[in-house]
Protein backbone atom coordinates (compact mmCIF):
# COMPACT_ATOMS: atom_id res chain seq x y z
CA UNK A 1 0.00 0.00 0.00
CA UNK A 2 1.32 3.44 -0.92
CA UNK A 3 -0.23 6.70 0.28
CA UNK A 4 1.02 10.12 -0.78
CA UNK A 5 0.33 13.52 0.74
CA UNK A 6 1.37 16.91 -0.57
CA UNK A 7 1.33 20.50 0.64
CA UNK A 8 2.85 23.09 -1.71
CA UNK A 9 6.47 21.93 -2.18
CA UNK A 10 6.38 19.44 0.72
CA UNK A 11 5.54 15.79 0.23
CA UNK A 12 5.08 12.80 2.51
CA UNK A 13 4.88 9.18 1.32
CA UNK A 14 3.99 6.09 3.35
CA UNK A 15 4.51 2.53 2.17
CA UNK A 16 3.10 -0.44 4.05
CA UNK A 17 4.32 -3.86 3.02
CA UNK A 18 5.08 -7.29 4.42
CA UNK A 19 8.72 -8.40 4.36
CA UNK A 20 9.98 -11.91 3.71
CA UNK A 21 10.06 -12.67 7.44
CA UNK A 22 6.33 -11.94 7.77
CA UNK A 23 6.72 -8.62 9.59
CA UNK A 24 4.93 -5.49 8.41
CA UNK A 25 7.11 -2.53 7.47
CA UNK A 26 5.80 1.03 7.54
CA UNK A 27 8.19 3.25 5.56
CA UNK A 28 7.76 7.00 5.79
CA UNK A 29 9.63 9.38 3.49
CA UNK A 30 9.30 13.13 3.31
CA UNK A 31 11.00 16.10 1.77
CA UNK A 32 10.69 19.60 0.45
CA UNK A 33 11.26 19.83 -3.30
CA UNK A 34 13.08 23.14 -2.93
CA UNK A 35 15.81 22.08 -0.51
CA UNK A 36 16.16 18.40 -1.54
CA UNK A 37 16.59 17.22 2.06
CA UNK A 38 15.01 13.79 2.07
CA UNK A 39 14.22 11.92 5.28
CA UNK A 40 13.21 8.27 5.69
CA UNK A 41 11.95 6.26 8.65
CA UNK A 42 11.14 2.53 8.80
CA UNK A 43 9.04 1.00 11.57
CA UNK A 44 8.56 -2.75 11.98
CA UNK A 45 5.26 -4.22 13.19
CA UNK A 46 4.58 -7.87 13.93
CA UNK A 47 0.86 -7.44 13.32
CA UNK A 48 -0.95 -5.92 10.32
CA UNK A 49 -3.56 -4.31 12.60
CA UNK A 50 -0.87 -2.45 14.58
CA UNK A 51 0.62 -1.13 11.34
CA UNK A 52 -2.82 0.03 10.12
CA UNK A 53 -3.46 1.77 13.46
CA UNK A 54 -0.18 3.68 13.07
CA UNK A 55 -1.16 4.53 9.50
CA UNK A 56 -4.40 6.08 10.81
CA UNK A 57 -2.38 8.17 13.30
CA UNK A 58 -0.11 9.36 10.48
CA UNK A 59 -3.10 10.19 8.27
CA UNK A 60 -4.72 12.32 11.00
CA UNK A 61 -1.42 14.11 11.62
CA UNK A 62 -0.90 14.88 7.94
CA UNK A 63 -4.44 16.26 7.58
CA UNK A 64 -3.97 18.44 10.67
CA UNK A 65 -0.78 19.85 9.12
CA UNK A 66 -2.66 20.81 5.94
CA UNK A 67 -1.46 17.99 3.69
CA UNK A 68 -3.80 16.59 1.03
CA UNK A 69 -3.78 13.04 -0.29
CA UNK A 70 -2.75 12.73 -3.92
CA UNK A 71 -3.80 10.05 -6.37
CA UNK A 72 -1.37 7.26 -7.06
CA UNK A 73 -1.21 5.49 -10.41
CA UNK A 74 0.86 2.59 -9.13
CA UNK A 75 -0.59 -0.89 -8.94
CA UNK A 76 0.31 -3.18 -6.10
CA UNK A 77 0.59 -6.89 -6.77
CA UNK A 78 0.55 -9.60 -4.16
CA UNK A 79 2.98 -12.45 -4.36
CA UNK A 80 2.38 -15.66 -2.47
CA UNK A 81 5.71 -16.94 -1.13
CA UNK A 82 4.07 -19.68 0.92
Amino acid sequence: MIIRWRKQQDYFIVRLYQDLMGDWVLSESWSNRQNNKDMVNHTIFHCYHEARAQLRVISRRQRSLGFKKTATKEQQIELDFG
